[in-house]
């Protein structure tokens, strides 16, 4: 029932109402609230503040952000307080309880750094209250909604480098509740935290807030600026581990980064969250991998090609399997979120999802997994139009206060309790490497179908190999491996030797490709110099092979030789 690293199915279920968090509030202090006091007042007496600002990420912040609101409120009433947050974003936009205000002053929505220095402007006396940027607060004794601002929105090349300032890095614990490399990668040390990206640029799955702006406004940090912001927080951390928590972080972006990260001699360590694009082949995992990158998570969802249809993916289950694949022949880990209980999902359906999980855990292309049951949200497709996805919205009502996961009734199926349990229960022996060879109907305390999903279907798809060097993809060559040896021997022969960070790959061919294959792979080697220059593309090489044009690359690229240049290193990304 508890891990570090995910949320119980049933405990964040939204606040309709502010009762119970009033009556919570009007509660005597518990042990734990006075130990987070007590390490609030700290800070609050060495900073003075007059305003303090309270990010509420998750519905388990909430309360305690409100405990320290309340505590500063009694003893320093002149301070004024602003929540936000990704829950505010999410759960509060339809805020009416005036009670909140008891608490606070101020409730702001999305991003922040607009709202908060309209705020600071009108704190000054420089700004009227009208022109607040999506700010709610109260005014009469009823909720009201301020966002006169005219000022633009700041840009993901604008926002500034977050800082970890007065935090007690070496202070904190590195907890682990599980073995599994991958999965301890949330609980297990600092990471600095960064986002390639703003927002999704996919946007389109159905169970998704892809109208809130956190999904919705899609802008890319530039990858010069993401790498200033990676070398500020290596000097003011001293850590060199970063999560990218993006929505989804673009292919194109990382590849980005990760040639800035080459470029620049940036050495990290970085994981981050992806989606399963076709983009992602084995070259650019390769690259990601040679940049720092240890492990990826993306939602396969629904292991089943007609769910991931209705969920509006744009995936599908053998696509999925095939970048897995690509990143595990990189060195990379793979998470898979999992969700089931979908609208119209099957017994049947889940159990085939599981056995085709059961194949990707027992041939190495994931190393973990989350499973969650669907929930509808109010902000979702399906929460905005459910008749349209074959469900009811049952609850509950709206009482002025949060607003998100929403109860359902499907009249097409029914998810019993048991599913779930047998679920997570294999789940949790997968991660262990045990019970992989097990029929997956082993999981279940109640008789489900046998899946008809074959048994080698992995290894079917990952058979269909991808053309690696089509003359019409326009991919460029990016050398990773080290500096190569030329060396001479018998009548115009020479020996390469590419090195890389497995092994020296000695390549033999005729002098005159020695010569050509070098000068390719120095053009292809990332340097600060070759930022301005760019790389240079097949198609490019192709056309200037000087060694019978494009026909005698054509002949290259089915040799020997060239297909250890290109394990050795040679990636066309």
């Amino acid at each position: 029932q508890f891990a570090l690293s995910r949320y119980a199915e049933h405990v964040g279920v939204s606040a309709a109402s502010f009762d119970a968090v009033a009556r919570a509030l009007a509660e005597p202090p518990s042990l734990t609230d006075e130990m987070l006091l007590d390490a609030v007042w700290r800070h609050v007496e060495a900073a003075s503040p007059t305003l303090l600002g309270l990010t509420v990420p998750f519905p388990g912040n909430f309360y305690g952000a409100l405990r320290i609101a309340q505590a500063v409120k009694a003893r320093r009433p002149a301070v004024r307080i602003v929540l936000g947050g990704g829950y505010v974003n999410t759960e509060l936009r339809r805020l009416q309880e005036p009670r909140l205000f008891d608490y606070v002053d101020y409730v702001t929505l999305d991003d922040g750094e607009r709202p908060l220095l309209c705020l600071l402007e009108h704190l000054a006396g420089k700004r009227d209250e009208a022109e607040l940027r999506r700010t709610f607060l109260r005014s009469e004794g009823r909720v009201a909604w301020r966002d006169g601002a005219r000022d633009p929105e700041f840009g993901m090349a604008e926002i500034g480098t977050p800082t970890y300032a007065g935090l007690a890095l070496d202070r904190y614990l590195s907890v682990l509740d599980t073995l599994n490399p991958m999965h301890r990668l949330w609980s297990d040390g600092h990471w600095n935290k960064l986002t390639v990206a703003h927002g999704c640029y996919w946007k389109q799955c159905t169970f998704c807030d892809v109208g809130l702006d956190y999904i919705g406004r899609y802008e890319a940090t530039p990858s010069e600026i993401l790498t200033d912001r990676i070398e500020a927080l290596i000097a003011e951390t001293g850590r060199r581990g970063f999560h990218f928590v993006d929505e989804a972080a673009p292919p194109a972006g990382l590849k980005g980064l990760a040639l800035c990260l080459l470029e620049r001699g940036v050495a990290i360590t970085w994981w981050g969250n992806i989606r399963f694009e076709l983009a992602f082949t084995r070259d650019l995992c390769r690259l990601l991998a040679a940049s720092g990158c240890v492990a990826v998570t993306a939602g396969l969802e629904a292991a089943s090609d007609r769910l991931l249809d209705a969920m509006k993916k744009g995936i599908t289950v053998a696509q999925a399997a095939r970048v897995a694949a690509a990143f595990q022949a990189a060195g990379v880990m793979v998470h898979a979120y999992l969700m089931y209980g979908f609208p119209g999902e099957t017994i049947v359906e889940t159990v085939e999802t599981l056995e085709r999980v059961r194949q990707l855990f027992a041939h190495g292309l994931i190393q973990s997994a989350f499973w969650h049951r669907f929930v509808a949200t109010a902000h979702s497709p399906i929460g905005l139009d459910p008749t349209a996805h074959g469900i009811r919205i049952t609850g509950p009502s709206f009482g002025g206060f949060a607003e998100n996961d929403l109860t359902h009734d499907d009249p097409a199926v029914q998810v019993p309790e048991w599913l779930g349990v047998g679920l997570r229960a294999a789940l949790s022996f997968y991660m262990s490497g045990e019970g992989l060879t097990a029929d997956v109907r082993q999981w279940f305390d109640h008789p489900v179908p046998r899946p008809k999903v074959p048994r080698n279907w992995v290894t079917r798809v990952l058979e269909e190999t991808p053309v690696l060097d089509d003359p019409t993809a326009e991919r460029r060559f990016v050398w990773i491996g080290g500096a190569p040896v030329n060396e001479s021997y018998g009548h115009g022969r020479s020996r390469v030797i590419l090195p890389n960070q497995t092994e020296d790959v000695e390549v033999r061919l005729s002098s005159e490709k020695a010569d050509w294959l070098l000068d390719l792979i120095r053009s292809a080697t990332p340097t600060r110099e070759k930022r301005g220059e760019g790389y240079l593309s097949l198609r490019e090489v192709r056309e200037a092979y000087p060694l019978g044009g494009p026909r005698g690359f054509d002949a290259l690229v089915r040799s020997i030789p060239w297909r250890q240049a290109r394990t050795a290193g040679l990636l066309l990304v």
